[in-house]
């Protein structure tokens, strides 16, 4: 048998003390909600959804939330200080975009008369952060109601891209549109306007359901290199394969007639 000599093996421990470390993927957990806070719909609580919300928040500690039938007070006032008890110390980012009246094409109000839409929250690690660039618009295939389909994107600069949407509950072809829209056209504007690659996540209500037979089947709004996690329902989160899926729950919520919906990745 071959023997090696010590001075081969102590160059062999050498290298290996002196690599550089393997990056560790990043623990990055995204969480969607619909809050129906509007004021206006059956299944609204009196503003209970967003105190609920927000002790969700403190509890899972997610890395972004995607929400959806929001008030514009509704980030500020209590889940963006959530999420900061959550990770105390890093920096937390928030983008709210409202849904436009098609009568007037002014922010569609809430019954408390603030801003009715959608909002991403999330956090970035203090060492991390150099800023926030956000981006909203409308939709150009919209139902025949005054409620205007809106996203909002934002991009903490260097680390991920998050969107969400409130797609259109009364037509799913409509809704289906305007999915693609989001995945198949704007996003892949913004992730080439700034030069990002993969580190993309998009959680929503889409009203689309998981069905093969359906031809608005919600997977087809996914385009390649994306992998989507529903609820069984009609939210989804989709998301670039570089992100890695570890696992997924569901929370029951009182104040609000959809569930919580935690997808947990990891993020290279």
């Amino acid at each position: 048998m071959r023997r090696v000599g010590t001075a081969v093996i102590l160059a062999v421990l050498a290298s290996l003390l002196t690599a550089p470390a393997a990056r560790a993927a990043e623990r990055f957990w995204t969480l969607q909600l619909n809050l129906c806070n509007s004021g206006i719909a059956g299944c609204y609580a009196q503003g209970r959804s967003v105190a609920e919300a927000a002790g969700l928040i403190r509890q899972v500690r997610p890395n972004l939330v995607t929400l959806n039938e929001i008030c514009s007070g509704d980030v500020p006032g209590q889940l963006a200080p959530a999420l900061t008890e959550a990770w105390p110390g890093d920096r937390i980012y928030h983008f709210f975009a409202p849904a436009l009246r098609r009568d007037t094409g002014a922010p569609v109000k809430c019954a408390n008369g603030q801003d009715y839409g959608n909002a991403v929250l999330g956090r970035v690690s203090a060492a991390a952060y150099q800023g926030v660039t956000t981006w909203t618009g409308k939709y150009a295939t919209q139902d025949s109601g005054n409620e205007q389909r809106t996203y909002a994107c934002a991009y903490a600069v260097g680390d991920h891209l998050g969107c969400t949407t409130h797609l259109s509950a009364s037509s799913e072809p409509v809704a289906l549109a305007q999915c693609r829209s989001l995945l198949f056209d704007v996003i892949p504007g913004i992730r080439s306007s700034t030069g990002l690659t993969g580190k993309t996540i998009v959680g929503g209500d889409f009203n689309l359901e998981y069905d093969t037979s359906d031809p608005e089947n919600a997977q087809n709004c996914v385009p390649p290199g994306h992998v989507r996690k529903g609820d069984g329902s009609v939210q989804h989160v989709v998301f670039t394969q570089d992100n890695a899926f570890v696992s997924s729950s569901k929370y029951g919520l009182r104040y609000t007639d959809h569930p919580g919906w935690l997808v947990r990745l990891t993020k290279p």
